[in-house]
């Protein structure tokens, strides 16, 4: 297995974040079935500062997904 590293480095500024309440709702298992959509939600947000913390959050979801693989 491949090591990726968890990195959240977000605060509580995203609670209220559409993306982070469509995606926290979700347990691991949705979320593996839907990562094609997970990277278009993530290609859409505008790569700047102030989205950082939903950025390093949805990226984690990733990562989490890719750790528990198939």
């Amino acid at each position: 297995m491949e090591s990726v590293a968890i990195n959240y480095l977000g605060g509580e500024e995203i609670l209220t974040a559409p993306l982070y309440l469509k995606w926290s709702q979700l347990p691991f298992n949705a979320i593996h079935g839907a990562v094609a959509d997970l990277k278009d939600d993530v290609k859409g947000i505008q790569a700047n500062m102030d989205n950082l913390p939903l950025i390093s959050y949805l990226s984690t979801l990733l990562r989490c997904v890719a750790l528990i693989g198939d």
